[in-house]
């Protein structure tokens, strides 16, 4: 079962010497880029929302996935899917996950976002159980498309009287690359009872708007901003993006990188306070060849490989590789540097 933690991008870039890459990152352009390339958050019937149960569970915060061992493991193609997942449900408990009979994770967390995995297009058998009673909630096949990248968002509340039910949601991650110096972030309302919002940041003694009027289970597009160390302010969102303010929070976006806040939890605190998380999200370049249509390569960011599993086995990130051109020259090639995937911020209520 091809399911692998992924450390390097798509297959894409075809080697041509006329390729032209554009990575369409600032505000010239963020008209144009809405147009085509609109964050959508949706929720799924049927056989594909049984796809987003089970791939809400399929990581935990940090690294813990299980790592498969080599043989079944398969490189990126252009038809791989990647997926990864936030468990934003407040009541929700912690739960095991095994598919095709391999334990993927185990206990899964209110507040963790996992890697990006690896899924080769196919049909899956996927078991979710509580991790505590081993009682199961979730055993059916699931169906994987090609070339998809995507954020599942196990949202809403668990409980009977929930007044928002659990249900996941789907995010498209296709932020295209930022340039140097500048970084590209979009928020995710995943607070089951907050109000719909807008989201601000203070420049000198401007106010900059991130997102405006973003209702629970919406996401806001990608904007792009100077990389840096924002305070963040989360407003009820009003007319001129000056409502009160629900909760501030420190956030670090990273130079030529793109990322999403996702503001989870509950502003009664009942279960679990409102909080914001910080993730790096994958991000999309265009090659333009002379005579092709423009491709888009899919490049998520570089994770840390080593995994936690029963046995405690690590997976060591490829090493550098040297490789040879036509004209006899050998190449150094470096593996990705691993990085962390999602970072907890603190927040403070507002008053």
């Amino acid at each position: 079962m091809p399911v692998d933690n992924v450390g390097l991008p798509l297959a894409g870039a075809d080697g041509d010497p006329r390729s032209r890459r554009m990575a369409i990152y600032n505000k010239t352009v963020l008209g144009r880029r809405r147009e085509c390339m609109s964050r959508n958050a949706r929720t799924i019937g049927a056989l594909i929302a049984s796809l987003l149960v089970a791939g809400s569970l399929l990581t935990a915060g940090g690294v813990v996935a299980t790592q498969l061992t080599d043989d079944s493991a398969e490189p990126a193609t252009q038809d791989t899917s990647y997926l990864r997942v936030a468990h934003a449900s407040p009541d929700a408990p912690a739960v095991d996950v095994t598919v095709d009979n391999e334990t993927v994770v185990a206990d899964l967390s209110f507040g963790e976002v996992g890697e990006y995995l690896t899924l080769s297009a196919g049909t899956y058998n996927v078991t979710i159980a509580a991790n505590e009673s081993g009682t199961v909630v979730f055993d059916d096949t699931v169906t994987v498309d090609p070339r998809s990248v995507t954020t599942v968002a196990a949202a809403g509340e668990v409980s009977e009287d929930a007044t928002v039910p659990f249900s996941p949601i789907l995010y498209d991650d296709n932020a295209y690359e930022p340039a140097a110096g500048e970084s590209a972030i979009s928020v995710l309302h995943l607070s089951p009872d907050a109000p719909a919002v807008d989201v601000t940041v203070g420049t000198g003694n401007e106010t900059t708007v991130l997102a405006e009027n973003v209702s629970y289970g919406e996401a806001s597009d990608y904007v792009t901003v100077p990389a840096g160390n924002y305070t963040v302010d989360v407003r009820e969102a009003t007319a001129d993006n000056d409502g009160p303010i629900v909760a501030t929070t420190e956030i670090a976006l990273d130079n030529g990188s793109a990322h999403s806040a996702l503001a989870i939890g509950t502003v009664d605190g009942e279960s679990e306070p409102f909080q914001v998380i910080r993730t790096e999200d994958a991000t999309v370049d265009v090659e333009l060849p002379d005579t092709e249509t423009p491709t888009p390569t899919i490049t998520p960011p570089p994770v840390d490989n080593a995994t936690e599993t029963p046995g405690e086995n690590t997976t060591e990130t490829p090493g550098d590789t040297t490789t040879e051109t036509e004209s006899g020259e050998s190449t150094m090639t470096e593996a990705p540097s691993p990085t962390e995937t999602s970072e907890p911020v603190e927040t403070e209520a507002g008053a």
